[in-house]
């Protein structure tokens, strides 16, 4: 989920900002966004990309109880 644009999918892109916030952006574009969460709480910040990287990939095609896909957060 991003601040900016709420949830995103497809193919995507991955990095960190100065402050170590998490960035994504749909690969071919130039936009990139904010990785958030629902709570509206600061963003996490993250040391490496890689363990942004196994955090997403951690939660990637996970379901809820009801079915619905989990979208991740930071």
């Amino acid at each position: 989920m991003t601040e900016e644009e709420g949830t995103v999918s497809g193919e995507l892109d991955v990095m960190l900002d100065d402050t170590g916030k998490g960035l994504v952006r749909y690969r071919g574009t130039d936009a990139w966004y904010t990785i958030g969460n629902i709570e509206a709480d600061p963003p996490r910040t993250w040391e490496c990309v890689a363990d942004l990287v196994k955090a997403i990939k951690k939660v990637a095609g996970t379901r809820d109880v009801a079915g619905n896909a989990v979208v991740f957060e930071a």
